[in-house]
């Protein structure tokens, strides 16, 4: 398999370990269209009952922090706005959790392109509608697609400093209270580390430590098993691609 047949989401990934932001937020964008179609992912569409529209609507907003650190600020706040576009279009289709989810992906994107004020208008709204949703167990809530994909963003923006569910959420109770307050009070100042360091690092994929390979940059052995490919974990050199 040659980059040319990788989903976009994965080429991105490679990019980043290449330092070229500006084609990284080319190939989020492609992911994210790509995945709003049901042709990335688990190839469900947008308005599927499992919709895996919060990964697109994330990949955007990975897009954005991609452009951000290219300096294209222009560019960024594009891909944010769409994907706050399409989070609060989903929303229309969505009730309870899903619904409210959908307003906390609107915090998220307006979050990263540094857009406080209405970030923070989106998390009241998501916050309210987790408390209206009041759902039995609020920490199994979050294994829902819309709010994974939201993790698996926070999580990704936090890296090197790899926040956990348990960070995000706390032991489980209160979780979906939780993770908006820690989205509100944390994501701005994530994506700003990363802007400021001039690198986004790959989200973790499986990782292993110790093992056979060696870093040809930092020397590391400790890698990450993400996009089809073995990747240092220390600094995201490229150690071996599968396809």
């Amino acid at each position: 398999m040659s980059d040319d047949t990788l989903d976009g989401a994965d080429r991105a990934i490679r990019t980043l370990g290449e330092d070229d932001y500006r084609a990284a937020a080319d190939a989020y964008v492609l992911g994210a269209y790509g995945t709003f179609a049901g042709y990335e992912g688990f190839r469900r569409d947008m308005f599927a009952d499992r919709t895996e529209a919060g990964t697109g609507i994330c990949h955007l907003a990975r897009a954005a922090v991609c452009g951000r650190i290219a300096g294209d600020e222009a560019r960024a706040r594009n891909h944010a706005v769409q994907g706050a576009l399409v989070a609060a279009d989903l929303r229309g289709r969505r009730d309870g959790v899903d619904a409210a989810a959908c307003d906390e992906l609107v915090g998220h994107c307006r979050a990263v392109v540094d857009d406080r004020d209405r970030a923070s208008d989106a998390y009241d709204r998501a916050a309210a509608g987790y408390d209206a949703a009041d759902p039995d167990d609020p920490g199994g809530a979050t294994t829902r697609p819309l709010l994974q994909a939201g993790t698996d963003l926070l999580t990704h923006l936090s890296r090197p400093d790899d926040v956990a569910w348990d960070d995000i959420h706390g032991t489980g109770g209160d979780a979906l209270a939780r993770r908006v307050q820690f989205a509100r009070s944390r994501l701005s100042e994530m994506v700003a580390a990363r802007v400021e360091a001039g690198r986004l690092h790959a989200p973790r994929g499986s990782t292993e430590y110790g093992t056979d390979y060696r870093c040809p940059d930092c020397g590391a052995n400790d890698v990450n098993y993400v996009a089809d490919a073995v990747i240092c974990l220390r600094c995201d050199t490229h150690i071996e691609l599968r396809s």
